[in-house]
């Protein structure tokens, strides 16, 4: 097996452990309602840890993705392995809870705002130049696929930009699109570690 290979593989275990823990989560701390509550939020409940892993392996994703993509796309992969910086600080540095308001934001919870705006904002970018760095050695379908990411944050935007001073009230469905940007990222890296495995 090659690195590429081996390195798809371990994107593809990754993904489905960050996917899996945070699908417990959902079961484990129903106090987070899921329709408005961030992801991030997890970690700051009774089995926090589970988050901590989630993120890790979030980090891994992208950073493994990154080195499979590496021989059909070189320097326009980079990006991945930025975002799985993110994803790695944030298993470290706590979101404020969503309730919170600008004012009152933390040192560490407004890190984590950074770390996770260059999870969500970083991984569509990413994808796009890696599938167009890619493209002539595994075709134009990753660069095509970018799209799904891409709607996803659109989304996240979207509502996002909706707020209009409500943000971190229930009224704002912000949790949706939030989970909805992690399963588009991570159905973009399975079929990226798809094209590689059969490359």
């Amino acid at each position: 097996m090659t690195v590429a290979a081996a390195a798809a593989v371990v994107a593809l275990v990754s993904g489905t452990v960050t996917t899996t823990l945070i699908v417990i989560l959902h079961f484990v701390e129903p106090e987070y309602d899921p329709s408005w509550r961030m992801i991030s939020e997890y970690s700051l409940g009774r089995h926090g840890w589970l988050m901590r892993v989630a993120f890790i392996a979030m980090a891994v994703s992208p950073a493994a993705i990154c080195v499979a993509l590496w021989p059909s796309g070189g320097g326009w992969t980079i990006g991945l392995a930025i975002v799985a910086l993110g994803a790695l600080g944030a298993a470290f540095v706590d979101a404020d809870p969503i309730m919170t308001p600008r004012t009152a934001a933390t040192r560490v919870g407004r890190v984590h705002t950074v770390l996770g705006s260059l999870c969500i904002i970083g991984f569509p970018i990413a994808a796009l130049t890696s599938g167009i760095g890619s493209a002539s050695a595994l075709g134009w379908t990753l660069a095509i696929a970018s799209l799904v990411p891409w709607a996803g944050l659109t989304w996240f935007l979207v509502v996002s930009a909706s707020a209009h001073g409500l943000a971190g009230s229930p009224q704002v469905r912000v949790g949706w699109p939030d989970r909805a940007c992690l399963v588009g990222y991570f159905a973009w890296v399975a079929l990226a570690a798809a094209q590689v495995l059969s490359s």
